[in-house]
């Protein structure tokens, strides 16, 4: 019997190791909790920035606060044509999801067409999805736009490199701003029906009590 009860708690215990595992992050900082740009890279122009906020109040007056833990990455352009980036290379296996959260705080008006996006690129230098993407020429002058989700998964296994960027065009009279964040553990998409690692554990803890349960009544 003794036999038995340690079984289940091991099995309880593998349960939550691989349930945590199977929603890690492949980035690191994935959130910027850190409070930084920590494992990232910058290509930042004179004029521009990317810093790690709490908080950012848009052109209309929209306040944007983090969608996950206390901090989002916020890149501003500098001058027409020269991106503001960070980005990250990570290992991923076939199939392997990156996702986060991006908003656009358009602070120009047409025909000047700022721009923000997510972009992928692989091992040698070529893109290969854009998983997100907001331009002047899609939305409203002035424009403070949403959270808005996004993800993307690996085609095959191999190195790719993540994006975020933002750029001015044409003029730099009026600075627009880019906002990202992601959950550190990052789990499924808010909403999805995959069982959490939490609800894993327990699905598994109750089958396996379940089991030796009908092993004691002898069915």
């Amino acid at each position: 019997m003794e036999v038995r009860r340690w079984t289940v708690v091991a099995l309880i215990v593998a349960a939550a190791v691989i349930g945590t595992a199977a929603f890690a992050s492949p980035l690191t900082n994935a959130g910027f909790e850190t409070g930084d740009l920590t494992g990232w890279t910058q290509n930042v122009p004179s004029g521009a920035s990317a810093t790690v906020v709490s908080s950012h109040t848009g052109d209309l007056g929209k306040t944007y606060s983090p969608v996950y833990g206390d901090w989002f990455a916020l890149l501003k352009t500098d001058g027409p044509g020269s991106a503001c980036t960070i980005s990250q290379s990570v290992s991923l296996t076939d199939g392997q999801t990156l996702s986060g959260w991006a908003a656009f705080d358009l602070r120009d008006y047409s025909p000047y067409d700022d721009s923000a996006w997510v972009r992928v690129f692989d091992g040698t230098g070529s893109q290969v999805a854009q998983p997100w993407y907001l331009g002047g020429e899609t939305v409203d002058d002035y424009y403070d736009g949403p959270w808005t989700y996004w993800s993307w998964d690996a085609p095959s296994a191999g190195t790719y490199t993540l994006e975020y960027g933002v750029v001015n065009d044409e003029e730099s009279y009026c600075d627009s701003y880019a906002l990202f964040d992601a959950e550190e553990g990052a789990g499924p998409e808010p909403g999805d029906d995959s069982p959490e690692p939490a609800t894993w554990v327990l699905l598994l803890a109750t089958g396996a009590l379940g089991g030796w349960a009908r092993r004691r009544r002898g069915d």
